[in-house]
């Protein structure tokens, strides 16, 4: 059956057809995180069927929203949701981790719906900080950026660090769906199910944070209404259960990154396969894709004999010729200056000579002029 308008009860049941998938999946490959996968099941069922914005038969539509599994291990849920939305068959959700298959242990942008490689944890939320930006400030589209994070992560600084930064920057285009389900690879997390602990931390940042149960449907849809009708960042903090559904496993130590240990008793108990199929709502607006502006742009070129600093902070202004002048421009880490590589300035010498700073590992070198009209290139490079 396909849907397009799904009531508590279709959203119910699709949440339980994700947590049969991605069973089905890791069976299938003998591996994988289904348990870290069934947690989050409900808070991607009611995404999918209602809040989510995406066009899969366009997928560089500049309109789409953007979903990052920040937890990338839970690829299977990624993938069931895609069988659900009708973007990957049924057949393909069970060569999951086979060689040449797609559908990898951590979701790739070998798919054309993933934007980044996710698996490493504390990288997700980060990215989806630096889309949120640009899409406000870049591109200025309304899509919006959804990034499930998992509470192990939450170790990670850099996690924080977007966080600060996300609230500094006031993203009201990022939402953080935190699947806090007291489980981490090597036994509970420091908070367990303590949301307001999380809550604290990441508020102090700015963003509005809801705490919800992370299996009512009904929570669930409230807080994204509420998260889309924000101008701040928000952070969904979702108490789940780990493996919920199926009791060999659910909230049990032990069992994560791991298959069920039987898939069809499992699958039994969540109520057998099911084959709905969900017409994600398209995002609004024209397709077109806006492009910079660059008519005007003009690079500086030079002549022999022209007078140019060798940083450009100081430069002055040059005259500029028919032909482009190549140039290279190299990062100082220590400074952070720009250099351009072989711009050169007129000598009043004809030996080599050096200046190095005592306090520096960085040494700036004249090289022996190299031209008839007495010029002088200058480089930088690390003092051996």
């Amino acid at each position: 059956m396909a849907a397009t308008t799904l009531d508590v009860e279709q959203l119910t049941e699709l949440g339980r057809q994700l947590r049969v998938d991605a069973v089905r999946a890791a069976a299938a490959a003998g591996s994988g995180h289904p348990t870290s996968s069934m947690s989050a099941a409900d808070l991607m069922a009611v995404l999918l069927g209602r809040h989510l914005r995406y066009d899969f038969a366009e997928t560089q539509n500049p309109g789409n929203d953007h979903l990052i599994f920040s937890k990338g291990h839970a690829s299977p849920l990624l993938y069931a949701m895609y069988v659900a939305a009708g973007a990957v068959s049924d057949d393909e959700l069970l060569t999951y981790r086979r060689a040449g298959s797609r559908l990898e242990g951590h979701p790739t942008p070998q798919l054309p719906w993933v934007d980044v490689a996710t698996g490493s944890l504390g990288q997700g939320l980060p990215i989806g900080v630096g889309l949120a930006i640009s899409g406000r400030h870049l591109e200025r589209r309304d899509f919006r950026v959804w990034v499930l994070c998992g509470d192990s992560e939450l170790a990670e600084g850099s996690m924080w660090e977007a966080f600060e930064h996300a609230g500094h920057a006031g993203l009201g285009n990022l939402v953080a769906i935190v699947d806090v389900n007291r489980l981490g690879q090597r036994g509970p997390t420091r908070h367990g199910w303590d949301t307001q602990a999380y809550a604290r931390r990441i508020g102090s940042f700015g963003w509005h944070t809801i705490e919800i149960d992370g299996h009512d449907i009904d929570q669930i849809d409230r807080a994204y209404a509420e998260a889309i009708g924000t101008s701040r960042p928000t952070a969904i903090l979702a108490r789940t259960r780990k493996g919920s559904g199926v009791a060999a496993v659910e909230d049990r130590e032990g069992q994560h990154g791991k298959p069920v240990p039987d898939a069809e008793a499992a699958i039994a108990e969540l109520g057998g396969r099911r084959s709905m199929r969900v017409e994600v709502t398209a995002p609004n607006g024209e397709p077109e894709r806006l492009r910079p502006d660059t008519g005007s742009l003009r690079l500086p070129e030079y002549e022999q004999g022209d007078e140019v600093a060798p940083g450009p902070r100081s430069a002055k202004p040059s005259r500029r010729s028919a032909r482009p002048a190549p140039m290279s421009w190299l990062w100082t880490a220590r400074s952070g200056i720009p250099l351009a590589a072989g711009t050169s300035r007129r000598c009043d010498r004809r030996d080599s000579s050096s200046a190095t700073s005592p306090n520096s590992r960085w040494s700036r070198r004249r090289s022996d002029c190299r031209c008839g009209d007495g010029r002088r290139t200058w480089r930088r490079s690390l003092r051996s």
